[in-house]
């Protein structure tokens, strides 16, 4: 006896496309809670408040001392270079020949080479990633005419408290051993 087995009908969750449409029901914004009256568990869980760690007051301290140190280093005044407009190049006046034009010279360029640790070199790296992370990137001399800039902004004392953290190296090349 053979029977025939013949598979269930599945069950559609699908709903019938109905022939009509019903208009919507626009719907109600939900009416914002009421304020609910301040009880002393409600105060006392506001009131808690987490005690800075020794690393935030330390990271608070460097942001103040950075910022500190910016705000100078703005206050340096200094000759900006003039930035050219976008769309149509200005056409310079013709200078008159009676009269006689001063040129401005552009800063010479000075290439020197120097010495420093690999832990402070690899700060630049880092500080150059920090820059490019917050949307500027620099070169590396840039960054350091910046440096140059913020302790040209320091008073005698800071200057001398900041170069005395600075380690001592040989200055000139390792010499060959044999």
């Amino acid at each position: 006896m053979t029977e025939s087995k013949t598979k269930p009908a599945v069950k559609s969750n699908a709903k019938p496309a109905a022939t009509a449409k019903a208009p919507l029901k626009p719907r109600l914004a939900p009416k914002p809670a009421e304020p609910v009256a301040a009880t002393p568990a409600t105060k006392a869980a506001t009131a808690r408040v987490r005690k800075p760690s020794a690393v935030d007051r330390t990271v608070a301290r460097h942001q103040k001392e950075l910022a500190d140190a910016l705000v100078k280093a703005e206050a340096i005044q200094y000759d900006k270079p003039p930035v050219a407009k976008a769309g149509k190049p200005a056409k310079a006046a013709k200078p008159e020949k009676a009269e006689k034009t001063v040129k401005t010279k552009k800063a010479k360029l000075v290439r020197d080479s120097y010495a420093m640790p690999e832990a402070e070199y690899a700060r630049i790296a880092e500080l150059k990633k920090r820059l490019a992370a917050l949307g500027s990137e620099v070169k590396k001399s840039e960054l350091l005419r910046g440096g140059i800039a913020v302790l040209a902004a320091l008073n005698d004392t800071e200057l001398q408290a900041v170069m005395a953290r600075v380690e001592r190296i040989k200055t000139g090349r390792p010499s060959k051993k044999a």
